[in-house]
């Protein structure tokens, strides 16, 4: 039961961050800004639509148990891993490399709206922190 408890408790730390930080960045999205000019009320609202989308689908995979859509290994990878960095891996995943560390010198205009599943990122560089336990 401890086992069970303490990946429920890590994986929901990690959509809860995700989701949070869909909040905090509600009015802005990367891939909205392919299709509109950024501060345009066009771009506000594609924005919106995507936070909008991706804040339940979080706060739904926060609420689940992670054994209903991972595997065993997928879980294995979350044991050694604290609860605050996964939380940190969800808020600000762009801070991370693909294997969780924090990526050395970040630029002074990272994209802090940036998360794994923008499509831009997908498409050039690759995948989030650890990979296939990210949801």
């Amino acid at each position: 039961m401890r086992r069970f408890l303490d990946e429920y408790f890590k994986h929901a730390a990690l959509n809860l961050g995700q989701a949070l930080q869909g909040i905090r960045y509600f009015h802005s999205h990367p891939d909205a800004d392919q299709q509109a000019r950024r501060g345009s009320l066009r771009h506000l609202l594609l924005s919106c639509r995507i936070r909008s989308q991706r804040v339940v689908n979080d706060l739904f995979f926060a609420a689940i148990p992670p054994h209903w859509h991972h595997t065993r290994e997928e879980l294995a990878q979350m044991s050694p891993i604290r609860a605050s960095a996964w939380f940190q891996y969800g808020y600000c995943a762009w801070r991370f490399d693909d294997d969780g560390k924090p990526k050395p010198n970040l630029p002074a205009d990272v994209d802090r709206r940036w998360d794994p599943r923008c499509h831009e990122q997908r498409e050039s560089e690759g995948s989030a922190p650890h990979g296939s336990a990210r949801r």
